[in-house]
């Protein structure tokens, strides 16, 4: 057999078995575009706003709220976690796709700028997700006016944490109750620490943040529950004082140059004794 002619056969089998794998990878792709194949890329499920809201346990959310700040992630983180946690489990989605992380700016009154308290700060973020803007306006003024108002922490906080029932104990004594009259942070923590001659860094200021962001919590859900009830009172009603001030220099004063709620006479003068 010549040279040429070996060539020949090899450049032929070569040929042939190309060709062979050729139609089997044809083959194999014809046979997969036989497959049903789906006419549109699957969506991810959304959620319109407002989100689904079920009932809740407050005394769960006291304790959660309680035991979240202790995570280092702040009372706001903490205050949304408390109601945001226990809807994960009783919800499902789209709250397990959402972080309580999103709330961690709002500690020490934002970043520790002392403004709204974290507490509320939390709570009132979660209201906001599961109710629409005028329910929320009322609910959530209803829940700043409460924590102005209230002595915190209660003395249902009190007893967890006397009796050890939080799931994170650092403190095993009653704390002295402080009603606020504010919603910023700086005017509550300052306020109690005058009060209880304590310093803003020490462990019962610490634990006193951290078992009224557990109240904020269960008084949150039980408007919520009130609210998605039917059953749903205000109580709040704005201090004299603030009435008296917002007559000339609120909407409808002579000066018309202040928006507020607040107790005007706890950073203002009153310039209306002579």
């Amino acid at each position: 057999m010549s040279h040429i002619a070996t060539r020949r056969d090899f450049i032929r089998r070569t040929l042939k078995i190309g060709a062979v794998a050729t139609a089997g990878v044809a083959g194999a792709a014809g046979v997969a575009s036989l497959r049903p194949q789906p006419l549109f890329a699957e969506t991810p499920k959304t959620f319109e706003w407002p989100w689904p809201y079920t009932k809740l346990d407050p005394e769960m959310g006291r304790k959660l709220g309680h035991d979240s700040y202790w995570s280092g992630k702040g009372c706001s983180y903490a205050g949304f976690h408390g109601i945001a946690g226990l809807l994960r489990e009783a919800v499902g989605e789209p709250y397990t796709s959402l972080p309580s992380e999103i709330m961690i700016y709002g500690h020490g009154g934002g970043v520790g700028w002392g403004v709204l308290c974290g507490a509320i700060n939390g709570p009132a973020a979660l209201i906001s997700l599961v109710c629409e803007k005028k329910v929320t306006d009322v609910l959530v003024s209803e829940l700043f006016g409460w924590y102005t108002q209230t002595p915190l922490p209660t003395d249902l906080a009190n007893q967890y944490g006397v009796e050890k029932k939080y799931g994170v104990n650092k403190f095993d004594q009653a704390i002295p109750a402080c009603a606020s009259g504010s919603p910023l942070c700086h005017v509550s923590s300052s306020t109690w620490c005058n009060e209880n001659g304590e310093e803003i860094t020490c462990l019962q200021r610490m634990e006193r943040c951290a078992r009224l962001t557990g109240d904020s919590v269960a008084h949150a859900i039980q408007l919520l529950n009130a609210h998605f009830d039917g059953t749903f009172k205000s109580t709040f009603v704005m201090p004299e004082s603030t009435a008296t001030c917002n007559s000339c220099h609120g909407a409808n004063g002579e000066k018309v140059d202040a928006l507020t709620k607040m107790n005007c006479l706890q950073c203002h003068e009153d310039h209306n004794k002579s």
